[in-house]
């Protein structure tokens, strides 16, 4: 009986064609996937133009979440020295020479190398609590957010601080 049955489960095995290639399922499941990856990366890195914008804002949100960190951790916030300066090259801390920084820091981004750029050049100050204020510690950014912006090109990126101080990338 048991070889009776081991008989009949080899002719089913040898009569079955060999398959080859791959299933239905498999290939609508890699075209899923390309499109997917398609939609959102090779927009955002086609061309070294974009991805620099990209790589600049980002190095940007990681300088000025720096900044901020440092002002907040003062217990008497300086007016020089804790300060986010952006200008059209620069982006970091302050470059005041009595603040006893040296060349060697982390919180500085420099573009003047790239044709990248940053916009609006101005000053952020920050309160304890991380927020933007004035010279006079009136906050700002309340009623919409405060927008750094980096271009190239055509290409461009942002940097948003919303009102509770937060910094994130917006477009």
């Amino acid at each position: 009986m048991l070889s009776r049955l081991r008989l009949q489960l080899l002719l089913l095995v040898s009569n079955k064609q060999e398959m080859k290639g791959f299933t239905l399922l498999e290939l609508i499941t890699v075209l899923v996937i390309l499109g997917i990856i398609s939609v959102f990366a090779v927009p955002r890195l086609s061309g070294a133009e974009g991805f620099s914008v990209i790589g600049a804002r980002d190095t940007g949100l990681s300088v000025a979440r720096q900044v901020q960190l440092r002002a907040m951790q003062q217990e008497t916030p300086s007016a020089n020295c804790h300060v986010l300066s952006i200008t059209a090259s620069r982006m970091g801390g302050s470059a005041a020479s009595g603040c006893g920084f040296n060349d060697n820091r982390s919180d500085v981004l420099d573009l003047s190398d790239s044709s990248v750029r940053v916009s609006p050049a101005q000053t952020y100050r920050f309160d304890l609590l991380g927020r933007r204020v004035n010279n006079d510690g009136k906050r700002l950014c309340i009623s919409s957010a405060c927008k750094i912006t980096f271009s190239q090109g055509t290409s461009a990126a942002s940097i948003c601080l919303n009102s509770e101080g937060y910094f994130y990338a917006c477009s």
